[in-house]
């Protein structure tokens, strides 16, 4: 028998109008985009990574050999479009790694998906870029009993965070040095870092994160991830909440999120609209 709440709750999700209180639509949409594209950038000026920046499209390279960490980002391209896209998706066979193409808002062409398509590339996600208004979000909640919450601020806990984001992403131990190595260009818990982050704790291992990038006038956040033990506790919305109080802090007033099928009821719930869809290509099968 259908859920009546669940019914309501997935007519609120698809009601997309891009309306957040005090910001105009153009300027959600640019710090959905901007944001998001100033915090990959920065896995393609880790050591051994390279980053293009060429023309209307932004991608990059590093050493892992698995998803997500070669990605083309960001494609705005009038002239030479097939040839440009042949030309990326050549480049990543040749290196012989799998990739995924972001397909955004401000794409161009605006039948790129369709030609991606036609190389082969799966839409393996349609992930809805969300943003609500700082102001209007509730307060953070205390962890559940048996869980601490705290922001990643040392050596130590910076490790354990690498090896949740390993774990998130699969990457096979022989890659791992090279994923420690591109995140420490993050430089997370010191005074001049890119991002920060924040760890769910239970009797001294980490099982849940999220991840907060400030950038483009606006508060993103990223990598909210709960291992399979802890799921169902609340523990995603806790740290959502703890990050964004930070960023409210620091002065921010505009929170954005790129959010998944699966997570969007919990953003929608705290306040969170969805504003536009960001469709993720790849090379070959992943879960985002």
């Amino acid at each position: 028998m259908p859920n009546p709440q669940q019914a309501e709750d997935d007519r609120e999700i698809m009601s997309v109008d891009g309306s957040i209180a005090g910001f105009p639509r153009d300027i959600v949409l640019r710090a959905l985009e901007q944001n998001l594209w100033e915090l990959w950038s920065h896995f393609g000026r880790g050591p051994g990574c390279a980053l293009y920046d060429e023309a209307g499209a932004l991608w990059f390279d590093t050493p892992i050999p698995t998803l997500p960490y070669n990605t083309v980002l960001r494609f705005v391209v009038a002239k030479d479009v097939d040839h440009r896209i042949d030309s990326l998706v050549e480049h990543y066979n040749r290196r012989g790694v799998p990739f995924l193409w972001i397909v955004h808002p401000s794409s161009l062409p605006t039948d790129l998906g369709d030609r991606l398509r036609k190389r082969g590339l799966q839409e393996v996600e349609v992930v809805s870029g969300m943003a609500t208004n700082l102001a209007d979000l509730p307060q953070p909640s205390p962890a559940p009993p048996g869980f601490e919450i705290h922001e990643v601020s040392d050596e130590t806990a910076t490790s354990h965070l690498f090896e949740l984001i390993a774990w998130r992403w699969n990457v096979p131990p022989e890659a791992r040095p090279h994923l420690n190595a591109l995140n420490e260009e993050f430089e997370i818990g010191t005074s001049s870092a890119k991002v920060r982050c924040w760890l769910a704790w239970s009797e001294g291992v980490p099982v849940s994160k999220a991840v907060l990038h400030c950038a483009a006038s606006a508060a993103g956040l990223y990598g909210v991830a709960t291992k399979p033990e802890a799921r169902g506790l609340g523990l995603a919305r806790t740290l959502t909440l703890e990050a964004f109080r930070a960023a409210r802090q620091a002065g921010y007033h505009l929170a954005v999120l790129h959010s998944t099928p699966m997570a969007q009821s919990l953003y929608a719930k705290l306040g969170f609209r969805p504003v536009a869809p960001f469709k993720v290509f790849a090379s070959q099968p992943i879960h985002i």
